[in-house]
């Protein structure tokens, strides 16, 4: 299987022949490729081109196009992740393993119990990290396009951005009743969702009042055990590509 790079869409398009930049240059000695070796090189806007190595120094390397791969990788469910905020190195793992499962964008949300305190300095950073850990898994999993990850949004901005989908998906400790199966069999099938979940400390009853006003929210609940704030968000994703998405195998009628 050809290794996978990204690079900036002007770089790709329009042009026969490529010049790899250093970042890549690392990743092409570390996976010991040559001169006459295939990789794949994706713009990160949703197409990727099988291209050959022709030239392979310790400052440069080129690369010419051969031809677009026709096989679409992307979902053709549209997937929003508002993330509420959480501690350490679970953000990592969530962003890591949504890119993995499909998600097209990602807003870490401040909710009234992240317990995280962001300045101004320190949301550049994270940010930053962020979009790099998405890039990272978005190549490994041999997506086309990169997932934004957005710098941490409050919450009432965040809802501008959950308003705009067709479905907007909250899992809440205090919902008892409708699941997803129900879920799905009550609504017609979506192009755009929104996940939204909580940090460690959930969502409040002040906040789930504020998604009831938005159109075609809906409160679920995951069972009768208490998901880790880094599991349930993973967890409605994986129901939600399989439901609407492509985890099925196939694209679901």
């Amino acid at each position: 299987m050809s290794c996978w790079f990204f690079l900036p869409p002007e770089e790709i398009h329009s042009k026969e022949n490529i010049v790899l930049k250093a970042d890549n240059l690392m990743h092409l000695k570390a996976l010991r490729l040559a001169k006459g070796d295939l990789i794949v090189l994706a713009d990160g806007k949703g197409r990727a081109f099988y291209a050959r190595l022709d030239f392979l120094a310790s400052d440069r390397a080129e690369a010419s196009i051969l031809y677009e791969l026709e096989k679409n990788v992307e979902p053709p469910l549209e997937v929003t992740l508002a993330l509420g905020v959480s501690k350490g190195e679970k953000m990592d793992l969530v962003i890591r393993h949504s890119v993995e499962l499909g998600v097209k964008k990602i807003v870490p949300v401040l909710t009234g119990r992240t317990v995280v305190r962001v300045t101004a300095e320190k949301v550049k950073g994270k940010n930053r990290r962020w979009q790099n850990i998405a890039l990272s898994a978005a190549s490994q999993c041999r997506r086309s396009f990169i997932p934004e990850v957005l710098a941490p949004l409050s919450f009432t901005e965040a809802l501008e951005i959950m308003a705009r989908n067709d479905l907007v998906i909250v899992p809440w400790e205090e919902e008892k009743e409708q699941g997803l199966r129900h879920l799905a069999e009550i609504t017609k099938r979506p192009q755009e969702v929104c996940i939204f979940t909580g940090p460690e400390g959930g969502i409040s009853f002040e906040e789930m009042e504020k998604l009831k006003e938005l159109p075609e929210v809906y409160p679920v609940t995951l069972g009768p055990r208490i998901l880790r704030a880094e599991t349930a968000p993973l967890a409605v994703l994986a129901i939600v590509m399989y439901l609407w998405g492509d985890l099925a195998g196939v694209n679901r009628p």
